[in-house]
């Protein structure tokens, strides 16, 4: 019953491009300020739901409303075009029925062939065939409707009449009424939607009273609910709000006009309205034009679940500026412990042209020294003969032995890249160790092996002065072959004894950086596995409450968090850092909590290890600051929201470790002077158990009273 209440509700939300139930709800009771409207609608949405369900559709699609919306347009087309009567009943259902089959092919059709939404195309065929098929009836008599102005006489005026008109003749509706209900409606889910209704409504009123004056007065309506679902759908939906795709709306909205005079001529002889052809024609021929594009960055097409226009514009800021620079393999430092980076890219030595993308690794002492005594024998350096390892798996392709290391000082310029290690890490990606100890090479050509095996030990051989490893990425098997840029997962950086995390980044010249070194306990804490339980029992506002969560995994292989209220918390996948990518549901509760918390924490240890983050602004506790920064997402990023992490340093007998996290919310330009903190810990004890999360917002104090776990059973 509840998945069939939601897909209800969520199916009159569709229709204005939104995912909340209690939008559905609101455009489900305008409806019925004309009940046979409503009874109509009400009964699409109804018949198209129950029929997915009882031909078991996909469940998920059919909750979200998927299936159901175009059956709620044409339940809704046939009352406002039909005298309501016993005749026209089973017909309608028919017909229902028949909308939802052309639905399910057309959508499944549009989505498969050409990763598009089938939009409302579906109802407009289907009340097509709807209306040619009724002149074969003579006891159905078609109607026009008056239109529901508001008691008493109240008028907003032509402009505003006519923009409310439009708004409530997406559904149907003849009058005002609906259409104020769908205004407060759009602007309390979306600031953006709202402010493209009126922005697209505008420009609409006004092309129209220039290209097509004498239709002025019969096309307003409906070339007005073209151009505002156009825009809901290019400027904020389908199409991330920018400056530009707010350039795309008034672009749109003029061939909203052009398309609509065209559709008006071309079935002018057959009778057949033109309704929402404009809309789809317009929508989906821009989104199916822009997948060409060489660059994507301008106008950004939606590529995730959607929400809002504003949530979906944070998520796609944050999860750039957070996994961006994330690439298909998470590749680590080819050495063990702390090294120091003698010569990074673009180098002063050789590191040049074509050869620029390469790291040069010595050890250096607290000193900064990199060798003992006077350094004349190579083993008076730091580095001499210590590991060199695989930084991803892969197979070995080509391996050069048996060339003598240097003296001190001395080079080799005749074996410029001296004993060699290449591996394939397929996908066309190779990396190269070079300058190794002669006879200290631990792999043939055609072994295969795993991140952190031994390949053999820093020497000097090749052209190389002093011992040191030359490390780089390329494109082939060739030794010496030209050098391509490609990140180190994440390594810890030490500067002056403060640990700082990098994370998919490029080591620079004159740092000491390490892998990270998982630990054990960290590890297991978070180390969530399938079926896992947890019982949460806190203390938000003073009120004591209790939370179960469940580990699950969705269709894509992604692992998730999710309480008894159905809240969300999602896993990104990463080797040696957690991550939580995003959040859906209330923000009361103590996933919620968890997640401000625990967002990203190293699975390593380090006293005073620091590291950053980016949060999306509408993950943020509520606010009405955001509300009305929203208006102005179309010129920028008001607001953003960033989290400082770091370990608190342990004394002898601590049995806890800490991280602490401090959530900066800062506002730019107009709205510089909104500034908040957010103070979160989190705390593991010596069993690798959370052990309490604890988060202080203004006007909110959260605490963790108990976190029981139930581990799968093995």
């Amino acid at each position: 019953m509840k998945l069939f209440i939601n897909a209800i509700l969520y199916s009159y939300a569709q229709i204005f491009f939104s995912n909340r139930k209690w939008f559905g709800l609101l455009a489900l009771i305008s409806t019925f300020v004309f009940p046979e409207i409503g009874l109509l609608s009400l009964l699409g949405v109804v018949i198209s739901n129950f029929v997915a369900v009882l031909l078991k559709f996909d469940k998920g699609k059919t909750e979200s409303g998927f299936y159901g919306f175009n059956g709620l347009l044409f339940g809704a087309s046939t009352a406002f075009y039909y005298q309501f009567s016993l005749e026209l009943i089973p017909v309608v259902i028919i017909f229902i029925i028949l909308t939802f089959l052309i639905s399910s092919v057309l959508e499944n059709y549009m989505e498969a062939a050409f990763n598009l939404p089938g939009l409302s195309l579906p109802f407009i065929l289907s009340l097509y065939i709807f209306l040619i098929y009724l002149g074969n009836y003579t006891g159905i008599e078609s109607k026009v409707l008056s239109s529901g102005d508001l008691p008493w006489g109240i008028s907003f005026g032509k402009f505003f009449d006519s923009y409310f008109h439009s708004l409530a003749f997406i559904l149907f509706q003849p009058g005002i009424l609906t259409g104020i209900v769908l205004a407060a409606g759009l602007l309390l889910f979306s600031r953006v939607l709202f402010l493209l209704s009126l922005i697209a409504f505008t420009l609409n009123y006004y092309i129209l009273m220039y290209f097509l004056p004498d239709y002025m007065n019969s096309f307003l309506i409906t070339t007005g609910f073209n151009a505002i679902l156009t825009a809901f759908a290019l400027g904020g939906s389908l199409v991330l709000p920018s400056r530009k795709s707010l350039m795309l709306v008034v672009i749109s909205t003029l061939l909203v006009v052009i398309m609509y005079g065209f559709f008006y001529r071309l079935l002018y002889s057959t009778y057949l309205p033109v309704l929402v052809l404009p809309f789809n024609f317009i929508v989906l021929s821009t989104i199916y034009s822009l997948k060409f594009r060489q660059d994507t960055t301008d106008l950004v097409l939606l590529y995730f679940k959607p929400g809002s226009p504003e949530e979906n514009l944070y998520y796609h800021n944050t999860r750039k500026k957070r996994f961006d620079r994330f690439k298909y393999y998470f590749a680590e430092l080819p050495v063990w412990g702390e090294w120091y980076i003698s010569q990074a890219f673009e180098g002063e030595h050789t590191h040049k042209n074509e050869w620029k993308f390469a790291w040069d690794f010595i050890i250096k002492d607290n000193e900064n020294k990199e060798y003992s005594d006077k350094g004349y024998a190579l083993q008076d350096y730091y580095c001499y003969k210590l590991p060199v390892v695989a930084t991803l798996e892969g197979k070995v392709v080509k391996v050069v032995d048996g060339i003598p290391d240097n003296k001190p000082g001395d080079i080799n310029i005749e074996k410029n890249w001296g004993n060699t290690v290449i591996i394939d890490h397929f996908q066309g990606l190779y990396s190269a160790v070079s300058h190794l100890v002669p006879g200290s090479i631990k792999v043939k050509e055609g072994d295969v092996v795993k991140k952190g095996d031994l390949l053999g030990t820093c020497g000097n051989s090749g052209r190389s002065p002093y011992p040191h490893i030359h490390f780089q990425f390329q494109l082939n098997n060739k030794v010496g072959d030209y050098t391509y840029k490609f990140p180190i997962a994440h390594f810890i950086e030490n500067n002056n004894g403060k640990y700082r995390l990098r994370t998919f980044d490029y080591p620079e010249l004159g740092t000491r950086i390490q892998n990270i070194v998982t630990h054990k306990t960290i590890r297991g804490a978070f180390d969530f596995s399938i079926n896992d339980e947890f019982t949460v029992e806190y203390q938000l506002g003073g009120k004591t409450a209790t939370e179960t969560w469940k580990c699950q995994v969705n269709i894509m292989n992604q692992k998730y968090l999710e309480n008894n209220k159905g809240d969300t918390a999602y896993i990104y996948p990463a080797e040696k850092i957690f991550y939580l990518s995003n959040y859906t549901g209330a923000k009361n509760s103590a996933l919620y909590y968890f997640f401000l918390a625990a967002y990203e924490i190293p699975l390593t240890f380090h006293e005073n290890l620091e590291w950053e983050s980016h949060y999306s602004y509408s993950l943020m506790p509520y606010s009405l600051q955001r509300y009305i920064t929203e208006f102005f997402l179309f010129l920028g990023t008001p607001v953003t929201a960033a989290g400082s992490f770091h370990y608190e340093e342990r004394h002898e007998d601590d049995k806890f470790f800490r991280v602490h996290n401090d959530i900066s919310i800062q506002g730019h330009g107009l709205f510089r002077f909104i500034q908040r903190k957010i103070q979160c810990s989190l705390t593991i004890n010596e069993d690798g158990v959370i052990d309490s999360v604890k988060v202080s917002a203004p006007g909110t104090d959260f605490e963790t009273k108990k976190i029981e776990y139930k581990r799968k059973a093995l």
